[in-house]
């Protein structure tokens, strides 16, 4: 059934999308990223449902999301879990809620047009996806005149991070040293850039069944900025609620 007549107007290209990607995969077995498939998404804003109009977002509501990747799910399930992941939990809706207003003008109008790909790592081969678990942990430091969250990071089964360049990241943060002026110690949620964080390696990958979408890992040892976490400086420690 043509979907045109009952989506939200400015997805009433979503057939189109679908002729135009059906059967492809969007990530090889070989580690190989269909450009194609990613610029046809990125052209039609597909990373963009969740985000606000302000940001240059579709911002559709819920039902015509759902009805969109249904659609996609039945056309190509590979293409359809890559748009519905930066659409659910990750950096774009998590900056929308607790971002600090310069994240959001700097992040959310680049997330919307496809300049960054977003992942989001909390699972961990201790913890699963249970935010309760045992997670990456992350101590506070000091390094000259700065403070840090040194972070050692060792991420899986994460959609999209191995073509992702912001990555959303879940840790413990302890403060042994009371160094923090702002926030506290417990889970903290951090934006990270591929480029800034030159540590931080996502080139592994899974080939979950076969299934053609970008899934893998993000390992390494970082300092991360305090400006970095979402929410900024003040936001450490409060991300339990974020991830609930």
């Amino acid at each position: 059934k043509n979907l045109n007549n009952i989506l939200d107007p400015r997805i009433k290209e979503v057939d189109e999308i679908c002729d135009l990607v059906k059967d492809k995969k969007v990530f090889s077995e070989n580690g190989v990223l269909n450009i194609n498939v990613m610029n046809i998404l990125k052209k039609h804003k597909c990373f963009s449902y969740i985000i606000d109009k302000k940001y240059e977002g579709l911002n559709l509501n819920v039902e015509s999301q759902s009805r969109a990747l249904v659609k996609f799910a039945s056309i190509n399930p590979s293409v359809a879990v890559t748009v519905m992941v930066p659409n659910s939990l990750g950096p774009g809706e998590l900056l929308q809620h607790y971002g600090t207003e310069t994240q959001k003008n700097n992040y959310l109008p680049k997330l919307a047009n496809g300049t960054f790909i977003p992942c989001f790592g909390l699972t961990g081969p201790y913890n699963g996806s249970d935010a309760a678990g045992p997670m990456d942990a992350g101590i506070v430091v000091k390094k000259g005149d700065k403070i840090y969250i040194d972070a050692v990071l060792n991420k899986r089964y994460i959609t999209l991070a191995p073509i992702a360049n912001l990555m959303g990241v879940a840790i413990k943060v302890s403060d042994p040293d009371n160094l923090l002026n702002q926030g506290k110690e417990g889970i903290t949620l951090a934006l990270l850039e591929k480029d800034k964080y030159e540590n931080l390696k996502n080139s592994s990958f899974h080939n979950p069944m076969n299934a053609g979408f970008p899934n893998g890992t993000l390992k390494g040892n970082v300092l991360i900025e305090l400006e970095d976490v979402i929410g900024g400086p003040e936001k450490i420690g409060h991300g339990w609620k974020m991830l609930m």
